[in-house]
């Protein structure tokens, strides 16, 4: 017995030990992997991004070394550079899978949409490793499908240097702010002059993403966050996503991120730039921007600002936690994620006949709320003269007023459809970029529609964003109209309803009349002499009495008009047959009812 007891020690002891070796193997195994696939911001110590040669070779080593990524390009940039994307999915599915029949949410986190804002581009890459690669998060890797852009603007990540952002602590070096093309991508959304986001608007909605991140690091004030998010809970989101956000994402990425050591703040500018006790701004997003643009498509899309005065290893470290936790909340939530974007949708297609908001502004409401902030006074400035602001290095907490009601300034009402002439053919394309369905008249028809009278245009004196933006006065009108064979026809029975009203409603904040892209029906091109409108003027008052009466009128209450020679004879060229009667007049009309068409 007790021969047989100890040859049965002896083997529990050689199991014992052939699995200690083992485990140490596997523990160095590890340890050897984890070396393998550090970044290069991790082996710089924490101080340094990849440029794009970089980016791309690790991205194509996960690929290689995983079968749940894969690594692909969605487009070209005006240099001629791809776009990287990385695909996730724990089922090998890299094909985007109809709405209707998804069972998980997609995730699509973008980085580098301005590349000295780098963050995300280093976050992004260690978290996809980590999930893939070390299976840190199986819970949440096997019910998601994870986009990620590490590079988005590639031609201003390769402007690459040292000196790029002067507001910002590391990394050693970064990318440029703006495309090749002089462009802010965080400013193209809606009117889409790039090609990089012509491309994004492709993949947007061949994928439809459920959720969206946008990386970011700010400018502006001093504060103790490392943290700041720009999420939309206004009431220009659809409702039940609104909800959504506002009562279950929002408040378990907050809880999150204070467990994780990240506590979190609304991204916010001092009401009065020079004194943070004046109060903290926030504002419903225009649809320029990818937080207002996600808005206008029904889907969250998170701006993520970390705060430039804090470390590269802080910033991509919070970056990381809030990419995983928003992925988490996606899973955990994935049925009512899903649930809720698709009935926002199908909200959507049901507009027409209702009102849609379209620009809104901040009111005085405010409530108090409780800010990490850093001591500062204001002085005045020996170099420029002026008041300016400086920061000290104490953590200072304030209670502050805080103002982020608004008001709507300007809607409309969702027409049957909308027509727009073919000789609009930029307008049409860029609606079929937005991922907007149009159908083309087979035969010119005469129809009554609503539209616009403009008046008062102004351009500012510089370019925005490359293009000189109009504001003006509108006045709504019905006319009878005939459109030619070829014009478009966009049906409001659509998921982008909201996009449609933005671009076509001239009030839209970044309408493509804003934009520009109708600045020709400003110009008048038909012109009359002095000698020949004095005589039209002449038979004009003998023949209409009643306008007589009116230019007299107008000559004793107006002196800056009495005193213009060509106002006056322009008074009368307006009232004439001979006036263009589509200067100043929107092409675009509004068909209010249903009615057949040749289609």
């Amino acid at each position: 017995m007790h021969k047989k007891g100890s040859k049965r020690c002896r083997s529990v002891g050689v199991c014992l030990m052939i699995y200690l070796v083992l485990f140490i193997g596997c523990l160095n195994q590890k340890k050897e992997n984890i070396n393998e696939w550090k970044t290069l911001y991790e082996e710089s110590g924490y101080t340094k991004t990849p440029n794009y040669a970089q980016t791309l070779t690790y991205c194509q080593r996960l690929a290689q070394a995983s079968s749940k990524i894969t690594f692909t390009t969605f487009g070209k940039s005006a240099q001629l550079r791809g776009i990287p994307l990385l695909i996730f999915d724990n089922n090998k599915q890299f094909k985007p899978q109809p709405l209707q029949k998804r069972t998980k949410p997609v995730v699509l986190i973008q980085a580098c949409i301005h590349p000295g804002e780098s963050d995300g581009k280093d976050a992004g890459l260690m978290l996809l490793r980590d999930i893939a690669l070390f299976n840190n998060y199986p819970d949440m890797s096997k019910h998601c499908t994870i986009l990620f852009i590490p590079i988005f603007n590639v031609d201003g990540h390769e402007r690459f240097g040292r000196y790029n952002r002067i507001n910002q602590h590391g990394p050693e070096e970064m990318g440029w702010r703006v495309t090749a093309q002089n462009i802010d991508l965080n400013r193209d959304f809606l009117k889409v002059d790039s090609p990089v986001m012509k491309a994004w608007m492709k993949l947007f909605s061949e994928w439809l993403p459920d959720l969206l991140a946008d990386c970011h690091v700010t400018n502006g004030a001093d504060y103790q966050y490392v943290m700041t998010y720009g999420i939309e809970t206004n009431k220009n989101m659809s409702e039940p996503v609104q909800q959504w956000t506002q009562d279950t994402f929002l408040p378990y990425l907050k809880k999150q991120m204070e467990l994780s050591g990240f506590p979190m703040f609304p991204y916010v500018l001092p009401k009065d730039w020079y004194d943070l006790t004046s109060g903290l701004c926030t504002y419903a997003w225009k649809p320029r921007y990818s937080t207002g643009y996600g808005t206008i498509q029904n889907r969250v899309f998170v701006l993520i600002e970390t705060h430039m005065l804090k470390s590269y290893k802080e910033r991509v470290t919070a970056t990381y936690e809030l990419l995983k936790n928003m992925i988490a909340i996606s899973v955990r939530d994935k049925n009512e994620l899903l649930a809720r974007n698709r009935k926002a949708d199908s909200i959507t297609k049901e507009l027409t006949g209702k009102k849609i908001d379209l620009s809104y502004r901040l009111t005085n409401d405010s409530t108090m709320v409780s800010f990490k902030g850093i001591d500062f006074y204001s002085k005045k400035s020996s170099i420029s003269g002026d008041t300016i602001i400086s920061y000290g290095k104490e953590k200072k907490d304030f209670t502050l007023p805080f103002f982020k009601t608004v008001q709507v300034v300007d809607s409309t009402i969702m027409p049957y459809a909308y027509i727009i002439p073919p000789q609009w053919d930029e307008v049409i394309d860029l609606l079929k970029v937005h991922g907007v369905e149009l159908s083309f008249l087979k035969d010119s028809v005469m129809l009554s529609v609503e539209s616009y009278r403009f008046s008062n245009p102004s351009w500012k004196d510089k370019p925005y964003e490359g293009r000189h933006c109009v504001t003006f006065d509108q006045e709504k009108i019905t006319q009878t109209r005939t459109y030619p064979k070829g014009s478009a026809v966009v049906v409001c029975n659509q998921r982008t309803n909201q996009v449609i009203a933005h671009a076509l409603e001239p009030k839209g904040p970044d309408s493509f009349v804003f934009w520009g892209y109708f600045n020709a029906i400003f110009e008048r091109k038909e012109y009359a002499e002095r000698y020949v409108l004095e005589k039209l003027a002449e038979e004009m008052m003998k023949k209409d009495g009643q306008m007589k009466k009116e230019f007299e009128n107008k000559l004793t209450s107006d002196s800056s008009f009495a005193n213009d020679p060509r106002a006056r004879l322009y008074f009368f060229y307006k009232r004439s047959p001979y006036w263009d009667q589509w200067f100043n007049v929107y092409p675009v009309g509004k068909i209010m009812e249903e009615q057949p068409l040749p289609l």
